[in-house]
């Protein structure tokens, strides 16, 4: 093997390389950071939640909302890549890209390519609230507590 053949080889190589390693960085925003915990969080008595107020749970990046009906829960990962959300007056924002959702976290604006999750909120057996984050719903559904 001369030494151009061998200089040509390694520029390929390092061509190549380069080109998966931006293929899989440009890739990434389409997921989220974290698929999310697959276990029950519990959320225990819901009076702990004030009424019309989104509360954050920073151990397990959720926001928790309760009304005069019930209480819902949303994600609070950026749908762009990952970063915690902010409480805005508007709805929810990102600090790292300055994605906007609303306050059902619907996109308004920002490089987030799809809407916030809202999980399942139950109540076990013991009596105690849970979020399922491995069950999606719509930001309309509610667990009832009156």
């Amino acid at each position: 093997m001369n030494r151009r053949h061998f200089i040509r080889r390694i520029s390929l190589s390092l061509a190549t390389v380069t080109g998966v390693a931006a293929a899989a960085l440009y890739l990434r925003q389409f997921f989220p950071r974290r698929l999310g915990e697959r276990r029950r969080i519990a959320l225990g008595d819901p009076r702990r939640f004030p009424v019309d107020t989104f509360t954050f749970l920073p151990e397990h990046d959720l926001f928790v909302y309760r009304d005069h009906e019930g209480i819902k829960a949303v994600s609070a990962i950026c749908t762009h890549l990952g970063c915690i959300l902010n409480k805005s007056s508007e709805g929810f924002e990102c600090p790292c890209h300055g994605s906007c959702y609303n306050r059902n976290g619907e996109v308004l604006s920002g490089p987030a390519p799809r809407d916030l999750a809202w999980y399942r909120v139950g109540r076990q057996a013991s009596g105690e609230l849970f979020v399922d984050p491995g069950t999606t719903v719509g930001p309309e559904r509610k667990y009832i507590t009156t």
